[in-house]
């Protein structure tokens, strides 16, 4: 069942390339097997690094988009990274890639393919509505792995309760840990020229395969 998420029209007089890939499914989160990181260090790392070989950080498909998108709302890329750049820096250093569980390791394996921010969020800990909309002055909240982050300007998903992730960080309120069964995951996209449909046909495969999603729907918006 598809899950209520908007972009609040007024972003798109800032940016026009906005839009966001969901899927919903449910799935027993747990330790990656070694299928898993076998895929990912034989064959999708080697092919990112091939791919972004001699590039600069704004000409790869995805960053560039994101980087775009975060200097028309007034935050500096430079100092506040898109998730998926920074991911991209560990693969480009040859540093190793987070061990967190099946699906948010699933989640980082989208975003270093495809360029672009991927969150999963647990629906058990969201309560009503998500719209997609700025950040205004003083929120924040308490990121991954992080103290208090200012989100003021950042574009984020907001429920009823208020702001709880974006392209840049998550927070600790939906994150998806070993209790979440219902998953929500979001695909940042703020790029026309990035195939968005075929990238989520590609997710539904990827979490399918790696982290036993079942009962999967997904969509654009």
């Amino acid at each position: 069942m598809k899950y209520d998420v908007t972009i609040d029209k007024e972003l798109f007089s800032v940016y026009l390339e906005i839009r966001l890939g969901l899927l919903r499914f449910h799935a027993d989160v747990k330790v990656p097997d070694d299928h898993f990181w076998d895929y990912m260090n034989m064959e999708v790392l080697p092919q990112v690094r091939r791919s972004i070989e001699g590039k600069e950080w704004g000409e790869i498909p995805g960053i560039k988009g994101s980087r775009a998108a975060y200097k028309a709302f007034g935050r500096n890329p430079g100092r506040y990274r898109v998730s998926s750049e920074a991911l991209i820096r560990r693969v480009r250093r040859g540093d190793e890639l987070y061990h967190i569980n099946s699906v948010v390791d699933v989640n980082n394996l989208i975003s270093v393919k495809s360029g672009l921010s991927v969150g999963s969020y647990d629906l058990g800990q969201v309560h009503g509505g998500i719209k997609l909309r700025k950040a205004e002055h003083g929120e924040g909240y308490t990121g991954i792995g992080k103290d208090f982050i200012d989100m003021e300007n950042m574009l984020v998903l907001a429920d009823d309760d208020g702001i709880f992730g974006s392209s840049m960080s998550d927070s600790t309120r939906a994150m998806v840990t070993d209790s979440a069964t219902d998953i929500l995951v979001v695909i940042y996209c703020f790029e026309d020229d990035i195939d968005l449909d075929a990238l989520l046909r590609e997710a539904v495969s990827a979490f399918g395969r790696f982290a036993g999603a079942e009962d999967v729907e997904h969509w654009n918006v």
